[in-house]
C-alpha cells in the first residue's frame, strides 16, 4: 500500500504539494479559534460527582466570575488603609460588567488583622472585548490600593485567575519549545545528513503536520471542550513523530540514491520498505493512544483522539508530502557514496550481548525493575490551577497567602452541594458538626434558586487522608428527601484517584493487545510481539520510577528547575503510560523491521539482529536525540504537568534507545533463537536457507544510512 500511494505520488508531485499547502492554510485560520475556544478547567469535562457539583454551583450563580486580591503589610485598622478600601470598593462597584463586591466581614481580615481579601465578582453577560475591558479595569483599581496606602502590598489571584494564567503559560510555553526545536532540528538533521535541502524535509513535514493538526483539533472542539493540556500534547507529539518518520523515509531514500535507482524509482522503492515501517509504527501508536477511551471521563478521550489524529496526520505527512518533496526535491538530495558493510560498533556490542545474554538480561531487567521501584509509593494529586505554576508566580503567591494568613478560606474545605434550602441543608450537615474528621461546620448558604451549599473544614493534616475520610462518609450518609453532591478538592482527588486506579488495568490490557495485534501482522512471529511489550513495560516503569524521585521526592528538582507537589499529576501516568507504550513501540518497529529484512534475505537468526542492530543504528540514534530535543523543548515550560510529560518521554526514549535496543533486544532474541520466528501459516513468508555466523556471505550487502 505505501509504494502503490509512492507512484500515486510521484505521477501527481505538485497536486500532492498544493493540497498539502492548502490543508496548512486552513490549520493556520483554525489556530486562532482552536486557542480562543480552549477550556480553561481541564476537570469541567469530566463525569465525576464532583465536577457534577462544581458545574452545578457554576450554574446557578448569579456572577460569572472572580477576581480576587489580598492587601497586606498593613494593619487593618490604618485609617488610610480603611478609606481607600472603601474608595475601591465603591469605584469597582462602579465598573461596567462588575455583579459585585464582597463585604469586608469578620471572614476577610487574616488571622493577624494584617491583611485583607477581597472578592470581586463579575457578570456573566459580558464575553470577548467587553470581559478583558471589565477584568483589565478590575485589575487596575485593585493595583491603586497599593501605590494610596504606603506599605500596602496587593496581590491577584483566586481560581478563575490561575486557570487562565495557566492556560495563558501553556501557550507561550508551547510556542517557545517551537522556537526552540526546530531551529535545532534544523541543524542535527543538518549534520546527519550534510544537506540542507534533505535537511529541510522533515522540517516541513513537522510543520505540516503541527498545522493541520490545528484543523482537526477545531474540528474535534464541536465535539469535546479541548484544554490547555490537549495543545500542548498534541503539537509536542505531532512535532516529534514527523520529524521521526520523515528522517526515516529520506534515509532510506538516500540508500536507494546509493544503489543506482533514480528519484521516482527510489521513492517508490523506499515507501516499499521504509513506509511499510512508519505505517505499523504509526497504527501502533495511534492504537496505543486508543486505550484512553477506557476512562469514562471525556478528559482523557478528547486527549486520546486529539493525539491519535495527530499521528495519523504525522503518517499521512509521511507518506505523501515526504515522497512528493523527495520527487520535487529529490536530486538534490546527496546519496550515500558508498555502502556499508553490516559492521559497525552496534554489530559489535549485539554480538557481545550475544555471547552473555543471560547475564545481560538478567541484569538490565534487574535495573530496570529497581529503577520502577518508585513507582509503587506513587501519590497522585489534583492538578489545581495554581500548583501548576512556578512559586514565585502572583497566582501561587495568592494561593500561599490565603492557604498562610486565612484559614477560614482553606482551599481543603469539602464542599456540598444541594438542590434544597440552606436550613435544611444546615440540619443534615449538622449531624457532622461533632465527627472526629470535622474541625468546623460553616453556615449553609444559598447559592442560586433552589440550590444551597455548605462547607465543612477538616482536621489538617500531612496528606489530607482526612478530608477523603470525610469526603466517604458524607457520601455514605447522603439525605433521603434532596440530592446532594460532594465537592471541593478532596472529593476531586478522591474521584479521579478512583477512575485512574479502577480504569488503568482495563486501558493498560487494551493497549497491549491491540500493540499485539498490529506487531503480528507485521513480524509473522508470536513471541517478538510479547517480547516487545514486557520490554516495553519495563523501559515505562523505570520512567515512572524517575518521576517519582524527581517530581513528587524532589531529588534534583532544583538544577532542573522544577517545583514539586508531593505527587504526580491524575492524569500523567494515564497519558504518558499511552503515549509512552506507542512511541517504545515506535523504535521496536523501526528496529524489528530492519533485523526481519536481514533474516527474509537468508541470515540466520542471530546475525540477522547484528546486521539489524547495525542498519538502524544512525537513524534510531539520530531520531531518538531529535525526540529528546523536542521534548526537552517543552520541558522548559513553567507549567509543571508538561513537564512531567516531556521528562517522562525524554527518558522513555532514552531508556528504549540505550539499553533496550542496544542490550535487552539481542540478549532476549538470542535466548529465544529461531523461536523468535515462529508464528501461525497465514503470516508466515518463505525465506531462503539460513547463513549463521561464521559462513560465507554471512550478512546481506544492504547499506546502512551514513552522512556523505
Amino acid at each position: 500500500m505505501p509504494a502503490r500511494l509512492a507512484l500515486l505520488c510521484v505521477r501527481r508531485h505538485l497536486l500532492v504539494l498544493l493540497l498539502w499547502l492548502l490543508l496548512l492554510a486552513a490549520g493556520a485560520a483554525a489556530a486562532g479559534p482552536v486557542m480562543d475556544g480552549l477550556d480553561r478547567r481541564p476537570w469541567s469535562v469530566a463525569a465525576h460527582e464532583s465536577v457534577r457539583g462544581n458545574r452545578l454551583l457554576d450554574g446557578v450563580r448569579a456572577y460569572g466570575g472572580q477576581i480576587d486580591a489580598v492587601v497586606s503589610g498593613v494593619p487593618v485598622s490604618d485609617p488610610a488603609l480603611t478609606r481607600e478600601l472603601a474608595a475601591a470598593r465603591r469605584d469597582l462597584a462602579a465598573v461596567p460588567g462588575v455583579h459585585g463586591v464582597t463585604p469586608l466581614t469578620a471572614a476577610a481580615y487574616a488571622a493577624d488583622r494584617r491583611a485583607v481579601l477581597l472578592s470581586v465578582r463579575l457578570d456573566r453577560t459580558p464575553a470577548g472585548q467587553d470581559r478583558r475591558r471589565c477584568e483589565r479595569a478590575v485589575e487596575a483599581r485593585l493595583r491603586a490600593v497599593h501605590g494610596a496606602v504606603p506599605g500596602a502590598a496587593v496581590t491577584l489571584g483566586g481560581s478563575d485567575r490561575a486557570r487562565a494564567e495557566v492556560a495563558r503559560r501553556s501557550l507561550a510555553d508551547t510556542r517557545r519549545a517551537e522556537l526552540i526545536t526546530l531551529p535545532v532540528t534544523l541543524v542535527v538533521v543538518y549534520l546527519l545528513f550534510g544537506g540542507l535541502v534533505a535537511a529541510a524535509v522533515p522540517l516541513v513535514a513537522a510543520v505540516a503536520t503541527v498545522g493541520t493538526g490545528m484543523l482537526w483539533l477545531l474540528l474535534l472542539s464541536r465535539c469535546y471542550d479541548l484544554t490547555s493540556p490537549v495543545l500542548s500534547t498534541t503539537t509536542m507529539l505531532g512535532l516529534g513523530l514527523a520529524v521521526d518518520y520523515s528522517l526515516l523515509t529520506v534515509g532510506r531514500f538516500r540508500e536507494e540514491r546509493a544503489a543506482g535507482h533514480d528519484v521516482p524509482e527510489a521513492v517508490v522503492r523506499t515507501m516499499g520498505s521504509a513506509g511499510r515501517s512508519v505505517l505499523f509504527a504509526a497504527l501502533v501508536v495511534a492504537a496505543a493512544l486508543s486505550g484512553l477511551a477506557a476512562f469514562p471521563s471525556d478528559f482523557y478521550a478528547s486527549l486520546g483522539l486529539a493525539a491519535a489524529g495527530t499521528v495519523l496526520l504525522s503518517l499521512a505527512a509521511a507518506v505523501t508530502l515526504t515522497p512528493a518533496l523527495l520527487v520535487a526535491c529529490g536530486g538534490r538530495i546527496g546519496a550515500r557514496a558508498r555502502r556499508e558493510p553490516d559492521e559497525g560498533a552496534f554489530a559489535a556490542l549485539a554480538r557481545w550481548t550475544r555471547r552473555r545474554a543471560p547475564a545481560v538480561a538478567v541484569g538490565v531487567g534487574v535495573l530496570l525493575l529497581a529503577a520502577a521501584a518508585p513507582f509503587l509509593r506513587v501519590h497522585l494529586v489534583s492538578p489545581v490551577g495554581e500548583l501548576q505554576l512556578p512559586p514565585g508566580t502572583e497566582a501561587r503567591r495568592f494561593a500561599d497567602l490565603v492557604t498562610d494568613r486565612f484559614p477560614q478560606h482553606r482551599p481543603d474545605a469539602v464542599v456540598v452541594v444541594a438542590r434544597t434550602g440552606p436550613a435544611r441543608l444546615t440540619a443534615w450537615a449538622e449531624r457532622f458538626a461533632d465527627a472526629p474528621q470535622v474541625q468546623r461546620l460553616e453556615p449553609a448558604t444559598a447559592a442560586g434558586p433552589g440550590v444551597a451549599v455548605v462547607r465543612l473544614v477538616p482536621v489538617p493534616d500531612e496528606d489530607a487522608a482526612t478530608a477523603t475520610r470525610l469526603v466517604e462518609r458524607l457520601r455514605a450518609d447522603r439525605p433521603a428527601d434532596f440530592p446532594v453532591w460532594v465537592t471541593g478538592r478532596a472529593a476531586l482527588d478522591a474521584d479521579f484517584r478512583a477512575e485512574v486506579v479502577g480504569n488503568a488495568p482495563r486501558a493498560a490490557a487494551l493497549i497491549a493487545l491491540t500493540s499485539y495485534v498490529l506487531l503480528l501482522a507485521m513480524t509473522g512471529s508470536v513471541l517478538l510481539p510479547l517480547k516487545a511489550i514486557v520490554m516495553n513495560t519495563l523501559s515505562l516503569g523505570a520512567s515512572f520510577g524517575a518521576l517519582v524521585l524527581v517530581f513528587q521526592d524532589g531529588w534534583g528538582a532544583g538544577p532542573l528547575g522544577v517545583h514539586t507537589l508531593g505527587g504526580l499529576g491524575y492524569w500523567l501516568p494515564v497519558v504518558v503510560f499511552a503515549l509512552a507504550f506507542g512511541l517504545s513501540m515506535d523504535y521496536e518497529v523501526f528496529l524489528l523491521s530492519r533485523i526481519q529484512e536481514a533474516y527474509r534475505a537468508g541470515a540466520g537468526n542471530d546475525l540477522a539482529v547484528e546486521a539489524g542492530v547495525q542498519r538502524s543504528a544512525r537513524i534510531i540514534s539520530s531520531s531518538a536525540l531529535l525526540m529528546c530535543i523536542v521534548f526537552t523543548g517543552f520541558a522548559t515550560g513553567e507549567v509543571l504537568v508538561m513537564k512531567q510529560l516531556a521528562t517522562a518521554l525524554t527518558l522513555v526514549v532514552v531508556v528504549d534507545a540505550t539499553l533496550v535496543r542496544c542490550l535487552l533486544v539481542p540478549a532476549t532474541m538470542t535466548l529465544l533463537g529461531r523461536a523468535n520466528w515462529w508464528g501461525p501459516r497465514p503470516f508466515r513468508r518463505p525465506r531462503p536457507a539460513p547463513r549463521e555466523a561464521g559462513g560465507p556471505a554471512a550478512r546481506p550487502t544492504e547499506s546502512a544510512v551514513t552522512t556523505s
